[in-house]
């Protein structure tokens, strides 16, 4: 991809900035020495479902038939299922989310239930009816709509995740790996982190504009790669060898 000036300028603060930050940085999240991969894919949001406990589920395309599901209950993220291989993936969560059951198949539809299905009747005989119940309300009523969602998500060189939360005041980032376990968050007063060799950094460009930067090591290339705040690759760099 072709690097504008604007874009170079940026990495080359990152790396720059990276020099002096690496080491502590390095000491908050583990590395693994492990080469990173050459690039990643690009995560599209597919849909929102509502599930069936008042919890959401964002569901993502990551590729030709695969999707993955990021379940949301009571305000934070609980769990990330994929679906690959023409698998579906299956997620129950038991006592404090209600019982929900979630299955995301392979096709991105998603299906949700809570409790257990009940068991076959054996007596045939008719049953008198009875005055209908009121619909029972939602787990979670009150904080159905109160998750703060990304703006956008990236899969990053070395196979984590970014999700970037736009704010004009406080603007984050926060890293997970593939099944959703945290790596951190990236905000204005701790900017950077590092993981599998490459080193992340919030990037405050200028009128309320940010980017992340993703810079690698030295002895894996020293090459960047720079994302603005809408999950776009906006710039690479690639070092040039002496």
């Amino acid at each position: 991809m072709r690097v504008t000036r604007r874009s170079a300028r940026t990495a080359a603060v990152a790396t720059g900035a990276v020099a002096a930050l690496l080491l502590p940085a390095a000491g908050a999240f583990a590395a693994d020495p492990a080469p990173a991969p050459a690039g990643g894919d690009q995560s599209v949001l597919w849909r929102n479902v509502d599930l069936a406990d008042g919890a959401l589920a964002k569901v993502y395309q990551d590729g030709p038939g695969r999707f993955s599901a990021e379940i949301y209950a009571g305000g934070s993220l609980v769990d990330t299922l994929v679906s690959t291989d023409g698998r579906p993936a299956y997620g129950q969560y038991d006592g404090q989310y209600g019982g929900l059951h979630v299955v995301l198949r392979p096709d991105g539809t998603v299906r949700s239930w809570t409790g257990t299905a009940p068991a076959p009747d054996p007596d045939p005989a008719p049953k008198p009816k009875s005055a209908p119940k009121p619909a029972p309300k939602p787990a979670h009523p009150s904080k159905k709509n109160t998750v703060r969602l990304p703006d956008a998500k990236v899969t990053l060189p070395d196979g984590s995740v970014a999700r970037l939360f736009t704010s004009t005041t406080w603007p984050r980032v926060e890293l997970t790996q593939k099944n959703g376990r945290s790596l951190g968050s990236l905000d204005l007063r701790h900017p950077t982190a590092a993981h599998h060799g490459w080193t992340y950094t919030l990037v405050d460009a200028g009128k309320r504009h940010y980017e992340l930067t993703a810079v690698d090591t030295p002895r894996q290339g020293a090459g960047s790669r720079v994302y603005d705040f809408q999950g776009r690759l906006i710039g690479t760099y690639v070092a040039q060898k002496a």
